[in-house]
């Protein structure tokens, strides 16, 4: 026997297809939906879903960018960390100076008070307790000018020891073009116009009693006005014992002996006769200073007011 011939592999491809059972199989195409109209509905609701979805999330970013937006007005005036896009590379725009609307907004805070005390307006010095002033309204006529006597104290006159330094001391603690204010006693005025007042000055500082403390002035009391009497009496007593200005700087003035009784009247002394003056002020009124009077007057050895400094009877001799 002749062996069989070894089978083609590749003998299958020229067989013919079987066919299946139920006649010829239908070639195979695009596949269509039984039912396109369903997923019509399904894409349209997942579009609304994802609608929804983003309108939320829109929502909620713009809540808290509201949330922690700092205010137009103040974001403003803040400089920025990172550099405008128009500026160049490296550099940072500076913030904007912020205005202080004076300008456009008028303000409603009322003006603060002043620190000068109102009151009346120093003039002038005349001297240690004398001075001219202008009046505001209150204890004084309003703007006019008036003569005021420091009430309860006596510097010494014109020429006289420690004269020119009680009226230094004046003029530092009153100086002209300040204000004072001005306190009444009793009596207003005396004989000569002149207004009988305590005073205060810008600093608060009373007038009268410093002069008596620092020894410019002396205390001196002319009833009925003795408001201050006390204080100003307890000053002296204190420049006495410290031995302050003119308690130092001017002798005392020697005391006239007192004869005994029964002894011959001494001789009187070699004064001038009563010369043609006239007679100076009487004891018992409120003190009187040589600028008070237009001349000299005759005082003769009692001298009440103490406007003879030579001891010629005289009182007022530079006037």
């Amino acid at each position: 026997m002749c062996p069989s011939p070894p089978p083609d592999p590749n003998s299958w491809r020229d067989q013919p297809r079987r066919s299946r059972p139920g006649g010829p199989r239908r070639p195979r195409g695009p596949q269509h939906l039984k039912h396109p109209w369903i997923t019509a509905i399904l894409v349209i609701f997942g579009l609304l879903l994802g609608l929804g979805g983003v309108g939320a999330l829109l929502d909620e970013g713009q809540e808290r960018t509201s949330g922690t937006t700092a205010p137009a007005q103040t974001s403003t005036t803040q400089p920025s960390d990172n550099p405008r896009h128009d500026s160049p590379a490296g550099t940072t725009k500076p913030p904007a100076e912020p205005s202080d609307g004076l300008a456009d907004t008028p303000t409603t805070e009322p003006n603060p008070p002043s620190t000068a005390p109102p009151g009346v307006v120093v003039l002038r010095i005349i001297d240690g307790d004398t001075l001219e002033v202008r009046g505001d309204g209150r204890i004084l006529p309003k703007d006019a000018v008036a003569r005021v006597r420091l009430l309860e104290i006596d510097t010494p006159e014109r020429g006289a020891c420690f004269a020119d330094d009680a009226t230094a001391r004046t003029t530092t603690l009153l100086p002209p073009g300040s204000r004072i204010r001005a306190e009444r006693d009793v009596e207003l005025t005396d004989r000569y116009d002149r207004y009988l007042l305590y005073v205060w000055n810008e600093q608060g500082t009373f007038v009268n009693e410093s002069l008596v403390r620092s020894g410019h002035a002396e205390a001196v009391l002319y009833p009925p006005n003795d408001k201050y009497w006390t204080k100003i009496s307890d000053a002296e007593d204190a420049a006495q014992q410290a031995g302050a200005g003119l308690w130092t700087a001017c002798p005392e003035q020697p005391e006239t002996p007192i004869a005994p009784p029964g002894s011959p009247d001494p001789p009187a002394p070699d004064t001038p006769t009563h010369p043609d003056l006239p007679d100076g002020p009487p004891a018992g009124v409120p003190d009187v200073d040589c600028s008070d009077l237009s001349g000299p007057v005759w005082v003769g050895p009692d001298d009440p007011h103490r406007l003879d400094r030579d001891g010629d009877g005289i009182g007022c001799d530079a006037n």
